[in-house]
């Protein structure tokens, strides 16, 4: 029969199995601590003095950790929230603020701006003094002028791009000889464009019209041993072509102002204030002072920008 007995000592099995189930259960236990900000610590403490009970300290230090978190989101909503760049442009901006032009970097930048600036910093009449004889004696008047330019329109580009074409062809050789054939060629169709366009008043250009063919402000590139492409030729053709026919028109219109009165005809003034300036003598004194004037303002705006430079790479040193 089984021992039912409370009071009699168990097996001894029994006893050996017990404590093995009482090590199982005292086994490593993790030991959850919540995260207590400093405000949480210290409102605890008051309360604590205070002789507060142990729920009142615990409801003490949740107000404030609640009062910390709302002033914190308050703070988050004042700031200003910039927009969120596009993924593409931040390798780009990270790329410009590892790579900053050097002075040397930004002085030539300046420099070929200013070679490139045909209109102005670099005009081929004014600066370069190219176009001389045909501004001097024949650009008299506002319509001399508009001929002028319309030839150098027809000439100076369609020259240079075909010249730079053919010396591709022939590996940069005979360039001189390239040049000067491309023009002539190129005079024919010209002229009958300009007679088509003017008539017998192209007559009054007299023999400045076909000296245009080797005039150097349309074949002084060849002066360049460089080889350029098509797109460049076109590119700087036209850019000359319109500092060219700026500086004619200007210089055209002023000595018909001063020499005679009018402009393109319209007559202004019944006494003309300086009649000397419709002559070759009075042209060129007349070009001489603008072009003077037009190289001291340009050659002061680039010193000013040169300076420009100099002080923001100064700056940057310090």
């Amino acid at each position: 029969m089984q021992n039912t007995d409370p009071n009699k000592p168990r097996a001894k099995g029994a006893k050996n199995a017990r404590p093995g189930k009482k090590k199982q259960q005292e086994g490593p236990q993790t030991l959850i601590i919540p995260q207590i900000s400093p405000e949480m610590l210290e409102s605890a403490r008051r309360a604590a003095s205070e002789g507060k009970s142990q729920q009142e300290i615990e409801q003490a230090a949740l107000e404030a950790d609640a009062r910390r978190r709302a002033e914190q989101a308050a703070q988050q909503q004042a700031q200003p929230q910039q927009p969120p760049q596009p993924a593409a442009q931040q390798p780009q901006q990270q790329a410009a603020r590892r790579h900053r032009k050097t002075r040397a970097e930004a002085e030539e930048e300046l420099a070929q701006r200013v070679h490139d600036d045909h209109l102005w910093l670099n005009n081929p009449v004014m600066l370069r003094g190219l176009g001389l004889a045909p501004v001097v004696a024949a650009a008299n008047t506002g319509e001399n002028a508009l001929m002028l330019c319309a030839a150098a329109i027809l000439l100076l580009t369609a020259t240079r791009m075909l010249a730079v074409a053919v010396c591709h062809l022939t590996g940069n050789r005979f360039r001189p000889v390239i040049y000067v054939y491309s023009a002539a060629v190129l005079y024919i169709p010209a002229y009958c464009i300009l007679y088509a366009l003017f008539g017998a008043d192209l007559t009054l250009l007299g023999i400045y019209l076909p000296l245009m063919v080797v005039e150097p402000a349309i074949i002084k590139r060849m002066e360049n041993p460089d080889l350029e492409t098509v797109g460049e030729a076109f590119r700087r053709g036209v850019n000359n072509t319109v500092g060219l026919c700026v500086a004619i028109l200007l210089v055209g219109v002023l000595r018909e102002f001063l020499g005679l009165g009018s402009v393109f005809g319209n007559t202004l003034l019944s006494t003309p204030p300086l009649p000397i300036a419709v002559q070759p003598a009075g042209g060129f004194i007349l070009l001489g002072v603008m072009a003077a004037l037009w190289t001291g303002v340009s050659n002061a705006y680039v010193r000013y920008k040169q300076e420009e430079v100099r002080h923001i790479y100064a700056e940057r040193r310090r």
